[in-house]
């Protein structure tokens, strides 16, 4: 007869081995669902609305004023108070300003990005104050914002199809105007743009949308421009919005 050590001894054995393989299970099974495609569901959603059409930017990196200032929410933050001597000053930057200045890598990543959105059949682009849409007629396929220094991808696919896979997405359709275009995705490495293009290439499958054959990729990436710079090309807007408590530091930077 087994003594009641050895007994104890062959339950704990079991019971180990039992937890080891559960515990493997449970991770063949998350990495298996990171594997499995996102549910690519179009939104259908009417349109938000926008500011007035202004000229199309399709194929063009010279600087061009956008498009006046829309009054949507996108959760971005495009003002900056700053104090300057004895005085706070507003800046409010526009869409492009921050495209001057990011990192140069992330720089080419928005014009890997955009390329790949351009090479799609009717897509159109067109730059406003605060973002960079992409159209196919009169749908928002998706948007380009910025968020402090990250660069972000919108696009109109149900963010719910992305849970539980390699797609780490926002949901922001909560934000007034980004009904259209609920799923946000931050691009913050080389290995995430190989993600946001897959990302398109399966928003365009679902939406029947072939690439163009002839398409030729462009340079889209942009100089560094100083403030006082972006200012006189009126891509910055800079205010006095009153006079700095005393005692407030100059926080003037020299971008």
């Amino acid at each position: 007869m087994l003594s009641n050590k050895t007994f104890l001894l062959i339950i704990m054995s079991v019971l180990i081995a039992f937890i080891v393989i559960f515990a493997v299970m449970i991770i063949l099974l998350a990495v298996a669902l990171k594997k499995r495609p996102p549910v690519i569901k179009v939104v259908i959603a009417p349109p938000a609305d926008e500011e007035p059409e202004a000229e199309s930017i399709e194929h063009s990196s010279a600087f061009m004023l956008p498009a006046p200032e829309d009054k949507e929410d996108d959760g971005d933050e495009d003002e900056e108070d700053v104090a300057e001597g004895r005085e706070i000053v507003r800046y409010n930057r526009s869409f492009r300003a921050k495209i001057c200045q990011l990192q140069d890598e992330t720089k080419a990543w928005y014009s890997t990005v955009k390329n790949e959105l351009l090479s799609y059949d009717g897509i159109k682009a067109r730059i406003s104050w605060k973002r960079e849409s992409f159209r196919i007629g009169g749908t928002t396929a998706a948007r380009l914002i910025v968020r402090g220094k990250t660069l972000c991808l919108l696009t109109a696919v149900e963010p719910a199809g992305y849970k539980g896979t390699k797609f780490t997405v926002e949901d922001v359709s909560g934000f007034s105007g980004m009904s259209d275009t609920p799923t946000l995705y931050r691009i913050k490495s080389e290995k995430r743009v190989k993600y946001a293009l897959e990302m398109i290439s399966g928003m365009m499958n679902a939406m029947n949308v072939e690439k163009l054959p002839d398409y030729q990729p462009q340079d889209f990436t942009e100089p560094y421009l100083s403030d006082e710079q972006l200012i006189e090309r009126e891509l910055v807007k800079r205010t006095v919005s009153s006079a700095a408590p005393e005692g407030v530091a100059d926080q003037t930077k020299n971008r």
